[in-house]
C-alpha cells in the first residue's frame, strides 16, 4: 500500500477512545470522560484492521485519549492476537491505569509500550497533567509494566518550555535507571501559538551540552515510528520528534484512525476519510482497503509547518 508520493505505508495508529482521565495542557482543555466519548465496537476495527493487514500494513498502535478507558479493549486485543496479522503490536498510555493492567495487556499480545511523562517531579507533574497527586500512579504503572516482561518501553515527554540542564539531567537520570528510552517530543500549537519552544537543533545543542559530548546518531530501527535516536556518551539511547523544525515528511510510513471512525492521512492536515458508514452496512475487507487506497492518492508530500493553527480537528479528537 503506497500514498501518491511513493511511500509505503505499513504502521497505523488507532484512537480507540477520545476518552482521558488527564487533562494534560497541550492536549485538551478539560476531561473528557467515557460518558462523553464516541465509541465504536471491536468488530468495526476488526474490519478495518484486516483491510489493513491485507494492504500490507506490519504495525499497529492502540492510542487514544487514554486506551485503558476503552471499553472493548481487551476484546479487542485477544481478537487481533488470534489472528495473527502484525508483526508489532504496540500501545500509548498516560501510564495512570497501568499498573492494575500490565500484566492483561501483555498476555493480550502487546509487546512495547509509549508511556507519557512530562516530569518526574509532583508538582511539575500536577500542572503537566491538569490533576494533582497523580505522578505515583503513573510511576508504578511503569514498574509494573517492566516487572510483567514489557522489554521496549519508550518515555515520552513533550518540550512545552525551555527545561533548565538539572530538568534535563534529572529525566535522564530517571532513564538510566529504569533502562527505558526517553523521548522529547516538539510542542504542536493546535491550541495555538505560545511562547517560543525549543526546535530540534536548539534542543538537540542543549543535550550535548549537558553531556560534554556530540549525540551519536543510531541508525538501528527502534520501531515503527517516525523518532530520530541518538546515544549519549554513557551508552544511553534518547529519542527526538520534531515534527515542525526537524520534519521526516519523506519518510512518513504511517496513518492513523480517529475514534469516532475517520481516517487520518496526516497529524497536521484535516484530510479525512469517513469510514464508520461503510463498515456498518457490512462492506468486506477489501473494500474499505480499496477506498483507503484511493485516498492515499490525495496525500500532499509535506504538512504546511508552522500553519498548524488551521487545522480544525483539535489533537485530542485525532488521538495521541
Amino acid at each position: 500500500m503506497q500514498d501518491s508520493q511513493g511511500r509505503v505505508i505499513e504502521y497505523a495508529r488507532i484512537s480507540l477512545t477520545e476518552a482521558c482521565n488527564f487533562c494534560c495542557t497541550y492536549c485538551r482543555p478539560h476531561e473528557i470522560t467515557e460518558a462523553m466519548a464516541p465509541v465504536l465496537p471491536a468488530s468495526f476495527w476488526m474490519s478495518v484492521l484486516e483491510a489493513l493487514w491485507l494492504g500490507g500494513v506490519k504495525a499497529v498502535r492502540f492510542t487514544g485519549g487514554e486506551p485503558l478507558l476503552y471499553p472493548h479493549l481487551y476484546e479487542l486485543l485477544e481478537a487481533v492476537q488470534k489472528k495473527g496479522w502484525f508483526s508489532d503490536i504496540s500501545m500509548t498510555t498516560n501510564g495512570s491505569l497501568l499498573s492494575q493492567q500490565a500484566d492483561k495487556l501483555y498476555t493480550a499480545g502487546v509487546r512495547r509500550l509509549n508511556i507519557s511523562l512530562d516530569s518526574v517531579e509532583e508538582e511539575g507533574f500536577a500542572q503537566a497533567v491538569g490533576r494533582s497527586g497523580q505522578l505515583e500512579r503513573v510511576l508504578q504503572g511503569i514498574e509494573a509494566a517492566k516487572t510483567v516482561g514489557f522489554k521496549n518501553i519508550k518515555i515520552n515527554t513533550v518540550v512545552q518550555k525551555p527545561m533548565s540542564d538539572e530538568e534535563v539531567r534529572v529525566l535522564l537520570h530517571y532513564g538510566d535507571t529504569w533502562n527505558v528510552v526517553w523521548r522529547f517530543i516538539e510542542y504542536m500549537p493546535f491550541q495555538g501559538k505560545q511562547s517560543h519552544v525549543p526546535t530540534f537543533q536548539e534542543w538537540k545543542a542543549q543535550l550535548e551540552r549537558i553531556v560534554g559530548a556530540p549525540l551519536e546518531l543510531v541508525t538501528d530501527r527502534l520501531g515503527f515510528g517516525p523518532a530520530q535516536y541518538f546515544r549519549l556518551p554513557s551508552g544511553q539511547r534518547i529519542g527526538f520528534i520534531f515534527p515542525l523544525s526537524n520534519q521526516y515528511c519523506s519518510s512518513c510510513n504511517r496513518i492513523r484512525f480517529t475514534a469516532d471512525g475517520y481516517l487520518r492521512l496526516c497529524l497536521l492536515r484535516d484530510e479525512d476519510l469517513e469510514l464508520k458508514r461503510m463498515v456498518q452496512q457490512g462492506v468486506d475487507a477489501q473494500a474499505i482497503l480499496h477506498c483507503i487506497e484511493e485516498a492515499l492518492q490525495g496525500r500532499y508530500a509535506s504538512h504546511d509547518g508552522e500553519a498548524i493553527e488551521k487545522v480544525e480537528r483539535p489533537m485530542w479528537r485525532i488521538g495521541g
